[in-house]
Parts: C-alpha cells; sequence; structure tokens
C-alpha cells in the first residue's frame, strides 16, 4: 500500500494545493500573532515597569544576521549567536566556530562580542562567550557646572555554554554569566543564567525554540540598593520553504521590564552566496516619538556573504532620532 506521501509525489495538484493550504495556515498565524502584540502594546502605553531593571547591555542582541532579522532567534542555530538567544542550539552548530561581532551603537557607544562554539562528542556540545560594552566619553562637572575632566564606563560578560542533545532532534542547553557593569569609579557585578530547549522537526526543515533567559540577579550595586536584571522568556520558529529560497522565523518575547512584543524576520538566499535579510520588531514601538521618521521604528535589514570557510554579515538598524545600528559579523569554521 502507498504512503500518502507517495500519493503526494503522484499527484501534483493535491501537493500544491497541500502547500498553499501549510503557507496559508503559517502566514495566518503570523498575522494573528503580531495583530495580537501590537494590540497589547497599543493598548498598554508606557509599561509601569520600564526602566526598573540594570544591565541594560543585556537586551542590545547579538550577531548581525540575528538583529537583520528582527532578532526571531530563538529557533535559528546557524551560527554561534545562537548561544545568546537559545543555549540549546549550539548542539545544532557541527562543527567547531567562532564568531566576532562589532556593535557601532547611537552616540559614542559601542559593542562587540566573541564566541567559541564546538562539538564536545556526539552527545555534547560546549562554548565560551564575551560581550562587551563602551559608553564612550563623558565630561564630569562640578556643582556649578564646570567641567574639570573626562570619565567613562561600560559593561562586561564572560558566559559558559553547554547543550546536551536528550533524543534525536531534541536539546537542551545552559548558559552561566558573570557581568560587571562600571561607571568611572564605582561598579556593580552580576550572575546570571539561561536555560532553553531546542527541536528540530524530522523534515529539517522546521525548527522550534524556547528559552528562559538572564534568570540571576545583582551581587553588588552601585549603592545599597540593587537594580532587577532584565529577564524573560523567549520562544518561536523558523522555517525553510521547500517552495522558495526562503527562511522564515518568529519569536515571541516575554520581558520583565516591558509590554510582551513580537520579532518577524526572512532571509532569501536565491543568489547564494549572497544572503538578503530583513526583519521588524515591534519593541521599535519604544523608539517612536511623533516625529515624521517613525514609520521606520522596529524594522532592520542586511546582507551575508559566504568567502571560502567565513562568513560577513552586516546589520542596518534605524533608531530613529536617537540616530542608527550598524553591526557587522565574521564567523570561521575550522
Amino acid at each position: 500500500m502507498k504512503s500518502e506521501d507517495s500519493k503526494n509525489q503522484k499527484d501534483p495538484k493535491m501537493k500544491k494545493s497541500m502547500k498553499v493550504r501549510k503557507i496559508t495556515i503559517i502566514a495566518g498565524l503570523v498575522i494573528i500573532l503580531v495583530a495580537a502584540a501590537a494590540g497589547i502594546t497599543t493598548a498598554a502605553g508606557i509599561n509601569k515597569n520600564a526602566g526598573t531593571t540594570g544591565f541594560s547591555f543585556l537586551k542590545l542582541g547579538v550577531g548581525a544576521k540575528a538583529v537583520a532579522m528582527g532578532g526571531a532567534a530563538s529557533a535559528l542555530a546557524g551560527d554561534p549567536s545562537i548561544i545568546y538567544y537559545n543555549p540549546a542550539g549550539t548542539k545544532f552548530l557541527h562543527r567547531r566556530q567562532l564568531l566576532a561581532g562589532y556593535h557601532n551603537y547611537v552616540l559614542d557607544i559601542q559593542s562587540g562580542f566573541l564566541a567559541h562554539t564546538r562539538p564536545l562528542t556526539d552527545k555534547f556540545s560546549g562554548g565560551v562567550f564575551v560581550d562587551y560594552l563602551n559608553f564612550g566619553k563623558f565630561t564630569r562637572t562640578d556643582i556649578n557646572g564646570v567641567p574639570s575632566d573626562e570619565f567613562s564606563g561600560g559593561d562586561f560578560l564572560f558566559g559558559l555554554n553547554g547543550s546536551m542533545m536528550v533524543r534525536p532532534g531534541l536539546a537542551v542547553g545552559l548558559n552561566l554569566k558573570y557581568m560587571h557593569e562600571a561607571a568611572d569609579s564605582y561598579g556593580s557585578d552580576a550572575f546570571a543564567a539561561d536555560v532553553g530547549v531546542m527541536y528540530r522537526l524530522p523534515d529539517s526543515l522546521t525548527t522550534l525554540g524556547l528559552s528562559a533567559y538572564n534568570l540571576g540577579g545583582v551581587l553588588s550595586g552601585y549603592s545599597d540598593h540593587k537594580d532587577k536584571l532584565p529577564y524573560g522568556v523567549r520562544g518561536g520558529v523558523s522555517h525553510s520553504l521547500r517552495e522558495l529560497p526562503l527562511v522564515v522565523a518568529i519569536d515571541g518575547v516575554l520581558p520583565n521590564d516591558n509590554d510582551p512584543y513580537v520579532n518577524l524576520g526572512a532571509e532569501f538566499y536565491k543568489f547564494e552566496p549572497l544572503y538578503l535579510r530583513v526583519g521588524y520588531s515591534l519593541f521599535g514601538e519604544n523608539y517612536k516619538t511623533g516625529s515624521s521618521s517613525d514609520g521606520w521604528g522596529g524594522f532592520a535589514a542586511g546582507f551575508g556573504l559566504d568567502i571560502k570557510d567565513y562568513h560577513i554579515s552586516y546589520a542596518f538598524m534605524p533608531y530613529l532620532d536617537l540616530g542608527s545600528s550598524h553591526r557587522v559579523t565574521i564567523t570561521g569554521e575550522f
């Protein structure tokens, strides 16, 4: 007796109908999620918890590919930046990889990210990563506003990753992170963990991801008061279409210091080794001020290019009246 798959292969009309139906269902779910998140954001206004957490550099994201795709990366296990979005994803990186990224943020703020991942055994993988941010220079003044000298500040993170395949296609992962933040002669320290799970369907086209991030606390603050860390939960799905040279991804994020929001992203690889990427995040609503440029809030775009064993990615993201963000990432396999 022929299987249903065999029947579909013999009946192109039925096969095409099922594909169209599948795409329609996925598109409908995406529209519903975006509309729901947009309704929540619009109705809620400014969240009462906005601005109540410390170590805000943890919310900037890493990796030019992930940022160009709107931050919809909890199920995108393509390079070591997955270590930031879902620690379970490192188990799906089958070769040793090193990623180095530079971020030219708004004003004089700059940041960088470095991550190394490698398979340890058939069942286990691991990684190490470093994230930093430099605030730039500020002018110190006295109580009368008279300038004296300059000072600076920044953030630093060091993390370790471990992931394990618990059954075919299903992996779990853990990050342990130490963070230090400094401003002039003052400093603050924190420790946190990320936990995640990722499942790749047998067709290898669809991946599901779920993670909880920044679970921990501040060990020492600038004063007796200790801010909370920006923790939360993110989950999503990525899917490589059979009919088009296109990967689409969607994430939902539930932070403790803002409203829930949705990230959408797509990567078009018809011109491989050139990859074109675009994304949108409803978190961009927070950057809007009523100016004429508000329509670009939340959008991002970029591209990737394979050169031998290296992959170079670039991402552009407008922050409206604050300026624009540029990221470059280089990934190598060895």
